[in-house]
């Protein structure tokens, strides 16, 4: 039990938790990109004013830092509670059997993952995606806005792919590629819908 309360209250990384980071890092900040995106475009289309888009935005990126970041803690809570569980008992093995051979795939005291490092990586990884295109449409004029927040999303979404696939062995393009055509495929959606709702409305 002392073990397993050190493993609970540790603060230090190690190789599986930093790559537990990166990845909720990665994906917290892709989703900052195409989430905020969505929204300020589908408001765009949607005929609002400035003042509406950026509240929208802010709106937007805060709730989704916060769910990114919850979601982050509950999966990986879940993680580290089964990796727990399986520690403990291959203790109880090695005790009983004088071995662990019952299983197969050891899994050591290092490997434990710390949910509050993916949750915190995950809450600020999705703010600075998000503040791309909060402040490509904040400081664009009105007929450049939509041009250039789709422009800044397309080029956060290739930097963030080129970031998190840069050791891989596949072709970095091909991460660029599935990251462009999902945020693409995604404000597309949200501006048809805006630009729907836009016209009711004016009807």
């Amino acid at each position: 039990m002392l073990e397993i309360h050190k493993l609970i209250t540790t603060k230090k990384f190690h190789f599986w938790d930093s790559l537990n980071v990166t990845r909720a890092g990665i994906l917290g900040a892709n989703d900052g990109i195409i989430s905020v995106s969505g929204i300020v475009l589908g408001a765009a289309a949607a005929n609002l004013n400035s003042y509406t888009l950026f509240i929208s935005g802010v709106s937007g990126m805060l709730a989704g830092a916060c769910s990114m970041s919850g979601g982050e803690f509950i999966s990986v809570s879940a993680q580290k509670e089964v990796q727990l569980n399986r520690l403990s008992l291959q203790a109880e093995a090695s005790t009983v059997y004088k071995t662990s051979s019952l299983y197969k795939t050891k899994i050591r005291e290092v490997d434990i993952l710390n949910p509050i490092h993916a949750a915190t990586a995950s809450f600020f990884s999705f703010l600075c995606g998000a503040l791309i295109p909060l402040l490509a449409i904040s400081l664009s004029s009105s007929q450049w806005r939509v041009v250039n927040t789709a422009l800044a999303m397309m080029a956060a979404l290739s930097i963030n792919a080129i970031v998190g696939y840069r050791k891989a062995e596949t072709p970095v393009y091909k991460a660029v590629l599935r990251n462009v055509a999902v945020g693409v495929f995604t404000t597309l959606v949200t501006y048809l819908i805006g630009t729907l709702l836009g016209v009711a409305v004016s009807a």
